[in-house]
C-alpha cells in the first residue's frame, strides 16, 4: 500500500539512451503487436507493400505499378520483402523499430532543450500518438519520414557549424522523398536557420548557411532520379514524383476551409502553448530552437490546409513538433518535477491504451485458442478461398482489401487502381500515361475488356463512391450481366465472370519468399 501511496521515482539521469530505447521500443511493440496479423490496417498500406514487391522484382516505382507517393516511400517495403520475404510481421516490427528510433531523437532533443525527464517523457508521448487511435498500427509513410524528420531536427537543434545543417538538411530531403508535404515545414525552418543567420552575422553567413543546408535538402532528391535517368526513365520521374502531386487536388476553397477547421483543435493547442511560453519563459527571447519548432508547426499545418484533407495519420507529422514545447512548458510547473511513477499512473495508462490494443489481444487470443491462425482479417480470408476452391486465376480486380493483390501473387489489372481509390482521381490519369480521360472509362476497360475472372468489392459496389455515381450504377450493371456473386466474407463480397464471358490474363507477380 505504501508503493501505491509513494509511488517509485525514476532516476532519469542514471538511464543509458539504450535503455531508453528499449524502454520505447517495449511500450510500442505491447500497443502494436497484436496488429502485426492483421491483414489489412489502411489503403495506403497496402498499397506501398504492392509497390515494394513490385520493386523487390526489380520494377521502379511507376513503371509496373503506380501510386503518388515518392519513391523512398515504398524503397523501406522493398528492403524488408527482398531480405524477410512476404511477412506482415517484417514489415510491422521494421515500422515499430522506426517508431521507437524516431522517440529516442525525440528524447535527445527535450533532454538537450530540457532534461532528460522532459526528454524521456517527449518519447513516449510520441510512441502513443503514433500508435493509438485511428488507422495508424500500420507501416504509414508519415512513421517513416519522421524517422528521418526529427533526427534532422536534432542536428540543427545542437548545430555548431554548417556541416551539422548540411546533414540536417539531408535528412530532410529524404523525409520529403518519402511524404512530400514536408517540403513546406522544410522550406519555412530553412528561411528561419537564414534569418537567425543573417541577423547575426550578416548577408555573406546566411548565404553560405543557406546553400549548405539547401544543398543538403536537394542531394537525396536528386539521387532519386539517377536510377530512371539511367534507364532512359527520368520523363516517368518528373510527372510521377515532381507534376503529379502538383495536381492532386482538385482547387476547392471549400477544402482548405474544411482542412482549416479540422486543425483548429491543434492550432488552439498551439496558441495555448505559445501564451503559456510567454508567460513562464520556459524558452529565451527570440530562441532559434522555439523558433524553428513554431516553424516547423506552422509549416506542417499549412500543408494540410493547401492540401485540403486532415486524415488522422496525416497528424503523425505534426506531435512531434507539438510534443517538444508541451513536454518543456510542463515541466517548468513546479508540480512536473514532484510526480512519481504510482501504479495508480500506470493503471491509468493501461485504460488510455486498452480501447484498441488490449481488444485486438483478445481477439487474436481467441484465434489462437480456437486452433486458428493469428492472422486474420477478409483480405486473408479472400485470399485463402480463393487459393482452395477456385486455384489459378487469370486475373483479379480487388475494389477493396487490396492487399489480396499481394496474398494472390496477382497483379491490378491496370495502374490506375494499384490503389483502389486512383480511380477516381482522373486529373491523375496524364501522369501515368493512362489513355481512359475518366474513371468510367477505365471502369469499362477494366470490366470489359479485360475482363477480370474475379472482383472483389462490398455490397456489390464500388465502396469509395457514392451509390448514385455514374461509375457505380455502371459497376452494378456488369456485375449483374456479366458476374455472379459466388461467396460472401464478413462485408467482402467475390464475384466470378460467368462462363459464356472472355478474359484477357495479366502477369502475376513472382512470389518472393
Amino acid at each position: 500500500m505504501s508503493l501505491f501511496k509513494q509511488g517509485i521515482s525514476l532516476n532519469y539521469h542514471r538511464i543509458k539512451p539504450l535503455h531508453i530505447f528499449l524502454i520505447f521500443l517495449g511500450v510500442a511493440l505491447f500497443i502494436r503487436f497484436p496488429f502485426f496479423f492483421r491483414d489489412y490496417i489502411d489503403r495506403d498500406e497496402s498499397t506501398f507493400i504492392l509497390m515494394g514487391q513490385s520493386w523487390a522484382e526489380g520494377h521502379l516505382p511507376y513503371t509496373y505499378l503506380w501510386d503518388l507517393k515518392p519513391p523512398l516511400a515504398f524503397l523501406f517495403f522493398a528492403a524488408v520483402i527482398t531480405v524477410f520475404g512476404k511477412s506482415f510481421i517484417a514489415i510491422r516490427l521494421a515500422g515499430t523499430i522506426a517508431i521507437a528510433i524516431t522517440s529516442l531523437f525525440l528524447y535527445k532533443i527535450g533532454d538537450r532543450l530540457s532534461g532528460r525527464k522532459t526528454g524521456f517523457w517527449c518519447g513516449m508521448l510520441y510512441v502513443f500518438l503514433s500508435s493509438l487511435f485511428g488507422n495508424i498500427q500500420g507501416v504509414m509513410t508519415e512513421h517513416l519520414s519522421m524517422l528521418f524528420s526529427v533526427p534532422g531536427f536534432w542536428l540543427i537543434v545542437k548545430a555548431t557549424g554548417n556541416r551539422h545543417l548540411f546533414f540536417a538538411g539531408f535528412l530532410f530531403g529524404i523525409a520529403a522523398m518519402i511524404k512530400l508535404n514536408l517540403a513546406y515545414p522544410i522550406l519555412f525552418t530553412g528561411l528561419g536557420i537564414i534569418f537567425f543567420e543573417y541577423r547575426d552575422k550578416g548577408f555573406a553567413s546566411a548565404l553560405k548557411t543557406g546553400c549548405y543546408y539547401g544543398l543538403g535538402v536537394i542531394i537525396p532528391v536528386l539521387c532519386t532520379a539517377v536510377p530512371y535517368y539511367l534507364n532512359g526513365l527520368l520523363g516517368i520521374w518528373w510527372e510521377s514524383v515532381i507534376l503529379a502531386p502538383l495536381h492532386y487536388d482538385t482547387p476547392d476553397p471549400a477544402n482548405n476551409i474544411n482542412a482549416f477547421v479540422d486543425l483548429l483543435p491543434f492550432i488552439f493547442i498551439t496558441a495555448v502553448l505559445i501564451l503559456l511560453n510567454h508567460k513562464k519563459k520556459c524558452f529565451p527571447k527570440r530562441c532559434r530552437n522555439y523558433t524553428y519548432i513554431l516553424l516547423s508547426i506552422f509549416g506542417v499545418m499549412f500543408s494540410f490546409i493547401q492540401s485540403g484533407e486532415v486524415n488522422s495519420h496525416y497528424l503523425i507529422q505534426l506531435y512531434p513538433f507539438l510534443i517538444l514545447p508541451l513536454a518543456i512548458i510542463v515541466s517548468h510547473f513546479s508540480w512536473f518535477n514532484t510526480v512519481k511513477a504510482t501504479p495508480f499512473i500506470a493503471l491509468t495508462v493501461m485504460l488510455l491504451i486498452q480501447f484498441e490494443p488490449l481488444r485486438e489481444y483478445y481477439h487474436v487470443g481467441n484465434r489462437v485458442l480456437d486452433g486458428k491462425s493469428p492472422y486474420n482479417g477478409e483480405g486473408i480470408e479472400v485470399s485463402e478461398y480463393i487459393e482452395k476452391n477456385i486455384g489459378d486465376v487469370r486475373s483479379v480486380f480487388f475494389l477493396e482489401n487490396h492487399i489480396g493483390y499481394w496474398l494472390t501473387d496477382e497483379l491490378p489489372p491496370t495502374k490506375s487502381v494499384t490503389h483502389p481509390t486512383n480511380l477516381n482521381r482522373e486529373q491523375l490519369y496524364p501522369f501515368f500515361d493512362n489513355p481512359r480521360l475518366n474513371s468510367v472509362e477505365e471502369l469499362k476497360y477494366i470490366c470489359s475488356e479485360i475482363s477480370p475472372e474475379l472482383i472483389i468489392t462490398e455490397r456489390g459496389k464500388i465502396p469509395f463512391m457514392k451509390d448514385n455515381a455514374a461509375q457505380n450504377i455502371y459497376f452494378r450493371n456488369i456485375l449483374d450481366s456479366r458476374y455472379r456473386l459466388i461467396k460472401r466474407i464478413g462485408e467482402a463480397e467475390i464475384y466470378r465472370l460467368k462462363p459464356s464471358m472472355t478474359m484477357v490474363p495479366r502477369p502475376k507477380l513472382r512470389t518472393n519468399n
